[in-house]
């Protein structure tokens, strides 16, 4: 049965006219408000109640958690910490992480993280949590130890799989990393509103950097398509170009392989220059 929480307002708000310094109808006003997402509102009820009284800590906390609603992680930190050092019965771990995460004190937001998961094993939400902090700590193993559980649990979030396609494309040391990290970050790419510009250069330079694998590992089809897919996504690489037209020359086809050289050339590789006197005077 869903719970009236407008209809709980009023009758609050009718017990707080009859007698306005009743603090426990403020803050019951104040959670009202908060569950119908009114969380400015809520804030103000929740004021009252600890104007008349100091130490009543489930107020202060409430705003904290109010201000996590409202993005204002700064303001709600220096509220949920106070409730719950002065409170120990207050268990904060999970606002205290997602506080800490968003106000950049990722060691704290782990610890926090670490602590949540002791009580609450199967939230695979602390798991994406705890990785994401991993990530900005650059504890890569950790990080992909946490993101890859998450997804094994059935977790549907899509930075899970633009996190990992950045953890692997860091760890790359062989095409079968490079494999995961594309991977992922087409996933993220498929599932995504707009590709962010870190993933998209993500995704380049790993379709760039397996390219270049490929090439010497003489697989220059396969290096083909990847530099294809760099320039795809960035119509300005001159890189990706370059090397195209290094394979497209070796295969014979030299109008398409010159052309991306002076591609490569107009885009600020002047490598390229080399090559076009070479192989390209009589076809450009």
């Amino acid at each position: 049965m869903a719970l009236d929480f407008a209809g709980a307002l009023a009758d609050y708000s009718a017990a707080i006219t009859a007698k306005p310094t009743l603090y426990q109808a403020w803050q019951n006003r104040g959670e009202c408000q908060m569950n119908l997402g009114f969380y400015d509102l809520a804030i103000k009820d929740f004021n009252e109640a600890i104007a008349l009284n100091p130490n009543f800590n489930a107020s202060f906390y409430n705003i904290g958690l109010c201000y996590l609603k409202l993005k204002k992680y700064a303001e709600g930190l220096l509220y949920i910490e106070k409730a719950c050092s002065a409170d120990t019965s207050i268990n904060g771990n999970i606002a205290l992480a997602e506080c800490y995460f968003y106000t950049g004190k990722n060691n704290l937001a782990v610890k926090h993280f670490d602590l949540a998961l002791t009580t609450m094993p199967d939230s695979i939400g602390l798991l994406l949590g705890r990785g994401l902090a991993h990530y900005q700590l650059g504890n890569i193993l950790a990080c992909k130890s946490d993101l890859n559980n998450y997804l094994l649990k059935g977790g549907a979030n899509a930075v899970a799989s633009r996190q990992l396609g950045l953890t692997y494309l860091r760890m790359a040391d062989s095409t079968s990393m490079l494999d995961s990290s594309l991977f992922f970050l087409e996933h993220y790419k498929s599932k995504a509103v707009g590709l962010d510009l870190e993933a998209s250069k993500a995704l380049t330079l790993g379709y760039l950097t397996r390219g270049k694998m490929l090439m010497r590992a003489a697989k220059e089809i396969e290096a083909l398509a990847d530099f294809s897919k760099a320039i795809e996504l960035d119509p300005a690489n001159a890189e990706a170009y370059y090397q195209r037209g290094k394979i497209m020359i070796s295969l014979g086809q030299k109008i398409e392989g010159c052309l991306d050289l002076q591609n490569a050339l107009k885009n600020g590789n002047v490598n390229a220059q080399k090559l076009i006197a070479i192989y390209c005077e009589e076809v450009l």
